[in-house]
């Protein structure tokens, strides 16, 4: 089992819902306002001088499912790159 976190501009928040929506997967832990500096996205620090904010998306995930969900953003990052989207893999080693 894989847990993908997904931190996103909030401005396409709705195409990443979608994606999940797409994708039949149900259950996903979102914190709403998360901010941060990304190397090609810049600062979203959610204040006037840098007022973007990102959101960030959890998800426990099989393998396979996580390499359809992967793909997803992949196709995402291309279309929407410059809003800023990226996908991190961890393992999860257990779930209570």
């Amino acid at each position: 089992m894989k847990l993908v976190i997904i931190c996103y501009n909030i401005a396409i928040g709705e195409e990443v819902l979608e994606v999940l929506e797409e994708l039949e997967i149900k259950s996903y832990t979102r914190f709403k306002e998360a901010q941060g500096v990304g190397r090609l996205s810049g600062p979203h620090l959610g204040n006037h001088i840098w007022p973007a904010i990102n959101s960030v998306l959890m998800v426990a995930l099989d393998e396979d499912k996580k390499d359809e969900l992967i793909e997803k953003i992949k196709e995402l990052r291309k279309k929407l790159g410059k809003e800023g989207i990226k996908a991190f893999v961890l393992p999860v080693e257990e779930i209570t």
